[in-house]
């Protein structure tokens, strides 16, 4: 692929950060010290560019709560390169389980769906179905992945516009902050790093002109949303540090190795920043490719050097691509589409969250494949990619379903030299050898509508955590034996887990939910056996 490259001279990196130093501080329009100890602080504009709506940052210090325990790094989506999101703790009550509901949407000016609600009475069902309105609620205004853990807090994001972070004792589910009023909807996970804690927003819509490029053949014209950005607050106290504006949306979540922030934007761009000061490290400019929900991963090179991986949608065949590129200055390494001889469909490498096999040298997706558009059928395919030079190592057909709507694929998890990944297509769940791509076994898992009627699932990865598998899909944790696939248990949770992973610390899990809320539950209540096995 050609590609249009900017690096900064270096003394324009040098200027640029004097600069930063002197000038660069967050507008604060107003800041108020509440009498019940809220503190609030309104920032209207940064670096001389206005913001589009007001961000509001709510502080409720006397909530806070230290010696959770936790690392102070989530340095991708889903917690690590192998997406498994269990987080050690020190905290008694955490490791016996603690349980608490928080409506977050209720906190951030949306609106929280009771747990029990039905599919038809979310907004837009009357005039675009369940599965529609389904979908819409994940996208527009509830929470589509699952939640951080770093830094003695919970971090969670709302889609609801204008989109917001709010910060959350894991252990009383109190509110410690609260961000809202970012440039665009708030669709990932929150990555953390040093005490910083990094938010990309962007919606999933296209203006007109985008739809007329693509009618003319125009596709490298093609830019997805306009409201794009990457925030970097203080974890602690919701402080915004530094913030950027981007070129089309920032969906995706970004990744962070070795002070290096990493992300993808909807205007085909791939950028890496200094992770403490937003400074702009290299930029690559790839037209007409899209960030979309893949977010960024990496793997390290045996000579220490990062590369950064992230998938992009494009419009026409083969609708998408891995590119990975040098994290010390932004130069393409390697760029793959699927393995011979699958042809990637609709939104393609751009929907999965690539995970990273650092042991195997290896990078493993989750994509659609072999779309008739007669049946509306597809392959959903599991397959690895050589993480130095991109080069095909297997790929594993799962089976043939109805093509789902929205996120296609499942988000794989690698554990112990195994893949553990799924197709909302069919409903299964299933495990690879991720050495050699064969199939081990595969769990349908009950009690999940498939498409063409439902959105299917799952669509989050799964993790491993006391020997068992924990899978979030419709409304339910699934638990599965990784051994031979056996269905050990299903617990209602309600609303929507979407594009969720359970997050697992001491004996509690931690979710987000469609629906506006963020739950807290004890291991024990979800499956009161989980101790018995290693």
């Amino acid at each position: 692929m050609k590609v249009k490259k900017i690096l900064l001279p270096l003394i324009l990196v040098s200027i640029f950060s004097i600069f930063l130093v002197f000038y660069s501080f967050p507008a604060i329009s107003n800041v108020i010290s509440q009498p019940a100890q809220e503190i609030t602080s309104v920032y209207t504009m940064y670096n001389g560019t206005y913001f589009p709506y007001r961000l509001i940052v709510k502080y409720f210090p006397a909530n806070y709560s230290s010696g959770m325990g936790f690392p102070s790094t989530w340095s991708v989506t889903n917690y690590n390169q192998g997406h498994n999101a269990v987080v050690k703790t020190d905290n008694n009550y955490l490791l016996q389980g603690v349980n608490w509901e928080l409506p977050v949407n209720n906190v951030v000016g949306g609106v929280s769906i009771p747990l029990t609600t039905p599919p038809s009475q979310l907004p837009w069902a009357q005039q675009m179905g369940v599965k529609g309105a389904l979908v819409m609620q994940t996208q527009m205004a509830g929470e589509p992945l699952g939640v951080t853990l770093a830094d003695n807090l919970l971090f969670a994001t709302e889609d609801s516009l204008p989109g917001s972070v709010t910060a959350i004792n894991p252990v009383t589910g109190n509110v410690v902050w609260t961000a809202t009023g970012l440039a665009g909807q708030a669709m990932n996970n929150p990555v953390v790093y040093k005490g910083i804690v990094y938010i990309s927003v962007g919606g999933v819509c296209f203006t007109f002109s985008q739809f007329v490029h693509y009618e003319l053949g125009k596709y490298h014209d093609i830019v997805r949303a306009r409201n794009g950005a990457v925030y970097a607050f203080n974890a602690t106290d919701g402080r915004l540090l530094w913030m950027r504006f981007t070129m089309g949306e920032a969906m995706p979540a970004p990744a962070i190795y070795d002070g290096i922030l990493a992300y993808t934007t909807g205007g085909g761009c791939f950028v890496g920043l200094n992770a403490t000061t937003g400074q702009m490290l290299w930029m690559d400019r790839f037209p007409g490719l899209m960030g979309n929900m893949a977010s960024v991963n990496y793997y390290v090179l045996p000579n220490g050097t990062p590369l950064f991986i992230a998938g992009f949608t494009y419009v026409a065949p083969p609708y998408g691509y891995l590119i990975a590129v040098n994290g010390m200055n932004g130069n393409e390494v390697w760029n793959a589409t699927m393995p011979f001889p699958y042809v990637g469909a609709n939104t393609g490498l751009g929907d999965v969250p690539p995970a990273v096999d650092q042991s195997l040298g290896l990078v493993i997706d989750n994509d659609i494949a072999n779309f008739t558009p007669s049946t509306g059928m597809v392959d959903t395919v599991t397959f690895a990619l050589n993480a130095t030079n991109g080069k095909p190592v297997w790929a594993t057909n799962l089976g043939r379903g109805p093509i789902p709507p929205a996120f296609k694929g499942g988000m794989p998890l690698v554990y112990g030299n195994y893949v553990f990944d799924s197709s909302p297509s069919l409903g299964i769940v299933a495990k690879i050898d991720a050495s050699n791509g064969k199939l081990i076994w595969e769990t349908k898992i009950p009690d999940v509508g498939l498409p063409p009627t439902l959105p299917g699932g799952p669509r989050g990865s799964p993790t491993f955590y006391h020997g068992l598998l924990w899978v979030a899909a419709s409304s339910n944790i699934y638990v599965i034996n990784p051994n031979n696939g056996q269905l050990l248990s299903m617990y209602y949770i309600g609303g929507r887990l979407g594009i969720v992973n359970p997050v697992i610390s001491g004996g509690t899990m931690y979710l987000s939910n469609s629906y506006g809320w963020v739950v807290a539950i004890p291991l024990s209540q979800i499956y009161p056996l989980y101790t018995q096995f290693k």
